[in-house]
């Protein structure tokens, strides 16, 4: 995961951090001190970072991390009950992209294993595209994801985005959606 933590461009003129975004389970706000151990456990758990490259070493990790990590606009902390159990994040991506992405918006999430099957993730996702399209309006986000994915592909297709390609990329097929922004 964490080529797609690094390489960060700026998402454009957004005011930073938002309000928090209250959904009907989640709340989604800007990171905080206390979310560097969920950060951690995010990167480092072998569940999360399945289709991401693998997990980085907890001790990097531990070592690396700023105090306060993920902090920049479009850097979403989800939290529920107190207790973050995912990040999404909206970030334009470094030029050398797929052709289909350049210049958009890429939006990437993590849920701690125990978060997965409940819905969260779609939750969370919606709430910050909608946020995006005020912030924004009228920009075309994208998704990556492995095909072998299932799970993230069915999200994919839930949140509104349409296979643009497939291609191979380390060492496995990928899938590149596009998502209109809504009016």
């Amino acid at each position: 995961m964490a080529a797609w933590l690094a390489g960060m461009t700026e998402l454009g003129p957004v005011a930073w951090p938002p309000a928090p975004i209250r959904t009907e389970r989640l709340l989604l706000r800007a990171s905080e001190p206390r979310d560097r151990p969920a950060f951690v456990e995010l990167l480092a758990s072998p569940e999360v970072n399945t289709y991401l490259g693998g997990p980085r070493p907890r001790a990097d990790l531990e070592r690396e991390l700023p105090a306060v990590p993920e902090q920049w606009p479009g850097s979403f902390v989800v939290e529920l009950d107190g207790a973050m159990i995912g990040h999404v994040l909206l970030r334009r991506p470094p030029e050398r992209q797929r052709p289909a992405a350049v210049g958009r918006a890429d939006l990437g999430y993590l849920f701690l294993p125990e978060a997965w099957g409940s819905g969260y993730a779609t939750e969370a996702c919606a709430a910050a595209l909608d946020w995006f399209d005020r912030a924004l309006p009228g920009e075309p986000t994208v998704l990556f994801t492995q095909s072998a994915n299932v799970a993230s592909m069915r999200l994919a297709a839930k949140l509104g985005f349409a296979e643009v390609e497939r291609f191979e990329a380390w060492g496995a097929e990928q899938w590149l959606g596009l998502r209109s922004p809504t009016p």
